[in-house]
């Protein structure tokens, strides 16, 4: 009975140490990271009716709008226009998840109308504040004053500082998410371990 009761708590120790040393928050990161992908591939091999529901947006990760917007500061920083950078940016992040799918489509479709148009198709269907904002300042762009250039790159910053904020909320949330499971797994192995040998005996004397 002992020699099962001993692997039982060096199984419990080990659940409960996880958290401790923050293996915890890597797994969780794993886990979403593949929940994601299959998500993507789910979206990607759906068909377009099935894309979207009615008053729904889809979720797309803000490094890659950021990787976006840089892209086309990137095209008209060349002095190309930024109906060639959106064409360029949809070769670019061609297969590349809901961004690139639905980037490529929007290009397709609304280019030959405006750059605003590809973007304003963009904001509809994603649930992303930074494209919003983009989209207004490209439009005061448009209405003349300031560059395309320079719009595009206030949006990087902005994205960029909305990444900083999201990692530093995680790293004020991380104590308070691990001080429960610190003290558990310190304190529980050890009443575990000065129980055995009282369950040990008891067993004993059942026998």
């Amino acid at each position: 009975m002992t020699d099962t009761l001993i692997p039982i708590v060096m199984v419990c120790g080990v659940i409960l140490i996880i958290p401790m040393v923050g293996l915890d928050y890597h797994l969780r990161r794993i886990w979403r990271f593949q929940k994601q992908r299959v998500k993507e591939k789910f979206r990607s091999d759906a068909p377009s009716f099935m894309a979207l529901g009615p008053g729904k947006k889809l979720q797309v990760p803000l490094a890659d709008v950021r990787d976006l917007v840089i892209s086309l500061q990137l095209g008209t920083s060349m002095q190309s226009t930024l109906t060639g950078s959106l064409d360029r940016a949809a070769e670019q992040f061609a297969g590349r998840g809901v961004l690139g799918e639905r980037l490529r489509r929007h290009v397709d479709a609304r280019l030959s109308i405006s750059p605003e148009a590809v973007l304003e198709g963009l904001a509809q269907d994603l649930d992303c504040r930074p494209l919003n904002e983009l989209l207004e300042r490209i439009r005061m762009a448009s209405e003349g004053g300031i560059t395309y250039n320079r719009v595009l790159a206030v949006s990087v910053a902005s994205i960029e500082e909305d990444m900083r904020s999201a990692i530093e909320q995680e790293i004020r949330r991380a104590p308070t998410r691990l001080t429960l499971p610190m003290v558990i797994g310190v304190f529980f192995p050890a009443i575990l371990l000065g129980l055995l040998p009282l369950l040990a005996s008891a067993v004993s004397q059942m026998r």
